[in-house]
């Protein structure tokens, strides 16, 4: 009976935090787009914009790099997403010691197959980017996890757009204590 307990008030707990962020006032976005904001719709995603202004030391500090995004069926980066990735290019160039896990995610229109390939290539696109700006290649390992790991419910428009990201993590750590 015990055991049955904890998981229950868990659940309980985080879904009283899920209702209460959806509650608060969405942040302005950066960036409107089709005639709805990101940080209004993926309020999962709101500290990305403060993110998005912190300086190469901040970023290398915090750890906190934000998400890039991608139009449907596209593997083209966005203009937006340079800014971005060129900070975590000179934050990588400048210790050899960072390792950068790059995560492709899509929207659960198509198949499995295509979402797993697309996400993969949205996740190399960014490392080939990468490299071309002096990144080591072995220092950037990419998953394409497809729709798997949406953030929000994928029934409009503005959720798909809020699911098509590429994540980053940084770390110091081996690749083999990492895998």
């Amino acid at each position: 009976m015990k055991f049955y307990f904890i998981p229950v008030f868990i659940i309980c707990i985080l879904l009283g935090g899920c209702y209460g962020a959806q509650k608060k006032a969405p942040q302005p976005a950066r960036e409107e787009k089709n005639g709805f904001t990101k940080s209004g719709i993926c309020y999962m995603r709101g500290d990305e914009e403060k993110w998005r202004a912190q300086s190469i030391d901040q970023m290398r500090d915090s750890r906190k790099i934000p998400s890039v995004d991608f139009e449907f069926d596209s593997i083209i980066l966005e203009r937006g997403a340079y800014q971005t990735l060129d900070k975590i290019a000179k934050l990588m160039t400048g210790n050899r010691r960072y390792k950068l896990i790059v995560e492709g995610h899509t929207d659960s229109v198509g198949t499995d197959d295509y979402n797993d390939w697309i996400s993969k290539a949205r996740a190399n696109a960014i490392k080939a980017y990468l490299v071309s700006r002096d990144v080591y290649s072995d220092a950037i390992t990419t998953y394409g996890l497809g729709k798997r790991k949406p953030l929000v419910r994928d029934d409009s428009p503005e959720g798909r757009a809020c699911n098509r990201r590429v994540v980053f993590t940084l770390t110091t750590r081996d690749w083999e204590s990492i895998y």
